[in-house]
């Protein structure tokens, strides 16, 4: 990829609405979130971002590796929020509709949200979401970290994925990768300056994958169960039955599902 064919943060501000944000752009870094998450202890404003064509130690929940090669996006934004018990997983699915909704309209889609917060390009994984906190003195932050397969890499995605996940464009461009990570930017802001309303909600239950379907409920990483998807209540709990009929609600921060075949 030669330089000229870079994605610039000239590039994505041409599209962006949002105002008075910090934002980075760099062709490759270790993790888009450890940099931001260090910048955020050295003061870094909200509305920090930081964009990056390829990362060298990608991560994703439990630390596992995250694949991030050259034709993703990643992307990771700081946060700040004033509120006392602040709520990451209603933060995190409100994230998860912004990046829909931008795919969905950028890339003339249609995508699903896997609770909590992976993103599905015909059943198959286009983008993951982490959400990861801190504490700068007294004060709490966020940082949001968005992976998107957003165009084919030069080896093709990892062994251990391809079957799995998937790519939104067939050719890489600077100027729909600019737009793109506009339009997720711009979302993100929206629906976390209105996460109190909750009125993202509603697209989250519409664009559910699980809603209603087999899945098999893991926590970290071990089966704990077969059940069915019932609902998605108001602070984004999955209520699911289990085969011997009894019913709980799922909490992110402890458990992860997988959608049956």
């Amino acid at each position: 990829m030669s330089n000229s064919n870079i994605l610039t943060k000239a590039d994505v501000l041409k599209y962006l609405k949002t105002e008075n944000l910090d934002i980075f752009v760099f062709e490759s870094v270790t993790s888009t979130n450890k940099i931001l998450k260090e910048m955020a202890l050295s003061n870094a404003k909200e509305g920090t971002v930081i964009i990056a064509l390829s990362q060298t130690d990608g991560h994703g929940r439990y630390d596992r590796k995250f694949y991030s090669d050259f034709g993703g996006i990643y992307l990771s934004v700081l946060l700040r929020p004033k509120l006392l018990n602040f709520d990451t997983t209603l933060l995190t699915s409100a994230v998860a509709v912004a990046v829909s909704n931008a795919i969905d309209e950028v890339a003339k889609r249609s995508t699903k949200i896997k609770w909590v917060n992976d993103i599905l390009l015909d059943n198959k994984k286009v983008c993951g979401i982490l959400c990861e906190g801190g504490f700068c003195g007294d004060d709490g932050f966020f940082v949001m970290g968005i992976g998107i397969n957003a165009c084919p890499t030069v080896n093709g995605l990892d062994d251990q994925i391809k079957n799995i996940a998937t790519t939104l464009f067939d050719t890489y461009s600077p100027d729909i990768l600019a737009t793109l990570c506009a339009r997720v930017i711009d979302n993100l802001f929206y629906e976390y300056s209105h996460l109190k309303s909750r009125e993202f909600l509603t697209t989250y239950r519409q664009k559910s994958a699980v809603l209603g379907k087999k899945i098999t409920v893991l926590s970290r990483g071990e089966i704990i169960g077969k059940a069915t998807a019932l609902e998605i209540d108001d602070d984004c709990r999955l209520l699911v039955e289990f085969e011997n009929g009894e019913k709980k609600k799922l909490i992110s921060d402890e458990i992860s599902i997988k959608i049956a075949n």
